[in-house]
């Protein structure tokens, strides 16, 4: 038992992208839990199926489920629910700012001020119109069906697995996931751009905003270490964003610098 991790049936409803209620009421449905004096009970078919009490020192005993029962069959029954964009992103290993930017991109919404307004498009894949309680802020969810739109999910898997999104060739995984970032946020930019005077040709240049993004090579041979040095100094005074090659192995850590990076140099994105 030790090596198996539990959930409370709420976080079990988290993992599922289901209001805790709806995962409540169908474990009750299927005779797997009861509630007896405001507190839900295991029956023998919830035991059956790897339900087990579990103590918190301040909410006391609960009732845990296996992580492995995501698995089950049993939720094939719950109502289909609306999914935000960090739902969406969750399953499709996305951060939700890079999901919405897909979601534009393939024109089912539309970044408005703030937030994101649905578009016909979106409309007839499913898409709800909503505003957050306490901003008004817009943002839109969506159908568990989007989840099989081929088209999605290409875009997600070629963003994970560093390739182009606008057909564009790319000298490695990492700039074709760099590139995909930097098209999907609608700017136009240049790559491996020589420029008058400087030692090295500029891994991206972005013309509109004269900002230069320089990404390093893992190499630290002393050539390498020197024409380093001697581009650093060239990029003194100028709009400019240094990048290892590592940070541009992972979708999520690349979409986490990247924003406040342009913005140090002047440029605000989404």
């Amino acid at each position: 038992m030790a090596d198996i991790k539990y959930l409370s049936t709420t976080a079990l409803a988290k993992q599922l992208a289901k209001e805790p209620k709806e995962v409540f009421v169908l474990l009750a449905r299927a005779h797997w839990m009861v509630k007896v004096d405001d507190r839900w009970q295991l029956t023998e078919k919830g035991k059956f199926e790897g339900g087990i009490y579990l103590s918190h020192p301040k909410y006391g005993e609960y009732v845990g489920w296996p992580e492995a029962i995501v698995g089950h069959g049993i939720w094939q029954d719950l109502p289909e629910a609306p999914l935000t964009a960090s739902q969406i992103g969750q399953k499709l290993k996305l951060p939700a700012r890079l999901l919405n930017l897909v979601l534009a991109e393939l024109g089912w919404q539309t970044p408005g001020p703030k937030g994101w307004v649905l578009s016909d498009s979106g409309r007839l894949m499913g898409g709800q119109q909503q505003r957050a309680e306490d901003s008004s802020i817009p943002f839109v969810t969506w159908p568990e069906s989007l989840l099989a739109r081929a088209e999605l999910v290409d875009r997600a898997h070629k963003l994970s697995c560093g390739e182009s999104l606008d057909g564009r060739a790319f000298p490695s995984p990492q700039f074709a996931r760099l590139g995909s970032w930097l098209y999907l946020q609608g700017l136009a930019f240049g790559i491996n751009q020589s420029v008058p005077d400087a030692p090295l040709p500029l891994s991206f240049y972005l013309p509109t905003s004269q900002i230069s993004i320089q990404v390093w090579p893992a190499s630290n041979s002393a050539a390498d270490i020197k024409a380093k040095l001697e581009q650093q100094q060239w990029l003194k005074g100028r709009r400019a964003i240094e990048l290892d090659i590592a940070d541009l192995d992972d979708v999520a850590k690349l979409d986490n610098q990247m924003p406040p990076a342009l913005l140090n140099v002047g440029l605000a994105v989404y």
